[in-house]
């Protein structure tokens, strides 16, 4: 048991690490920010959002509000961290997702609907 939970610390050191120095995914540091920000509605049909692709250029910020037009409970959570709560049917919430350097995932966290087809990605655009 004590080799495990030296394991466990480990892992959770260098994940502080990564985030701390900027490379987790989608992380914004590598990248110069243009100061531009990208804003964008994201809704819900059926399993999937609309849009399910989302190009923003490379160094802007992207905003994203979340709007659950579905008839379930919904979120929107993104790779590097950052998600909106869960949303009733009608709901909506704005999040700032980052500035944006790389390609980024998103989906929904809630039961099995990621596996249902509710991803997204955002793709950054040079």
């Amino acid at each position: 048991m004590p080799l495990r939970t030296s394991v466990i610390k480990l892992g959770a050191i260098a994940a502080t690490l990564l985030l701390l120095t900027g490379c987790a995914s989608g992380s914004s540091d590598a990248v110069a920010a243009t100061g531009e920000t990208t804003e964008v509605t994201v809704t819900v049909s059926g399993m999937s959002y609309v849009p399910n692709v989302i190009e923003v250029p490379v160094g802007n910020e992207l905003v994203v509000t979340f709007e659950n037009t579905g008839t379930v409970m919904h979120d929107l959570e993104f790779a590097n961290g950052v998600k909106t709560d869960d949303l009733a049917p009608g709901a909506s919430e704005t999040i700032t997702v980052g500035v944006i350097g790389s390609d980024l995932e998103g989906w929904c966290a809630i039961g099995n609907h990621r596996e249902m087809g509710m991803e997204l990605t955002v793709v950054a655009v040079k």
